[in-house]
């Protein structure tokens, strides 16, 4: 990690420094939600969320911990009360996340289940493709990547498995609805 000499700004590099290897985690949660969201209704937009999943979870699958961005967009930076601010504003929101979530089946976070998670996430966000062609379809594996996201950020196993069986549902949606 590099070292911030300016105190008062922060860097996407920190940030992602300081999650570490579940820095994976919020990067999947971004575009997941925006294709469970009215935004995921708007023509095309399932399929760059999905483009975007997709390369995030190759990433998952080849690198070494943490996610590869370019060094322009690493040494993007905010100020720290700008940090603060947005932290202060989620915080409600985490506060009544946390209820929901704990630190349960850990080892399925990790190494080796981590490639495999990543690897049904690249399946799920190339299902996106053909269920753009139906009315909110993309939302089903986009709550299992939102839930796969979720476990690998908080480590809760239990999330990961509501993951699997979201994606379950997602793939007999697509065998049961496919449009070729």
């Amino acid at each position: 990690m590099k070292e911030n000499t300016d105190g008062d700004n922060v860097t996407l590099e920190d940030t992602l420094d300081s999650l570490n290897s579940r820095s994976f985690g919020p990067l999947l949660l971004v575009p997941a939600i925006m294709a469970v969201s009215p935004i995921g209704a708007i023509p095309g937009m399932s399929i760059v969320t999905g483009c975007v999943l997709m390369l995030i979870a190759i990433q998952m699958i080849f690198s070494s911990g943490r996610p590869w961005l370019p060094q322009r967009l690493l040494d993007f930076s905010f100020s720290r009360e700008t940090l603060t601010k947005g932290i202060d504003k989620t915080l409600p929101w985490a506060k009544w996340l946390e209820g929901f979530t704990s630190r349960r089946l850990q080892t399925i976070t990790h190494a080796p289940f981590h490639y495999v998670i990543a690897t049904i996430v690249a399946f799920l966000a190339l299902l996106f493709i053909p269920l753009a062609f139906l009315p909110f379809a993309v939302a089903i594996p986009g709550t299992a990547i939102a839930l796969f996201a979720l476990g690998i950020t908080v480590r809760d196993g239990v999330l990961v498995i509501l993951g699997f069986a979201v994606s379950c549902a997602a793939i007999g949606l697509a065998i049961y609805a496919w449009p070729f």
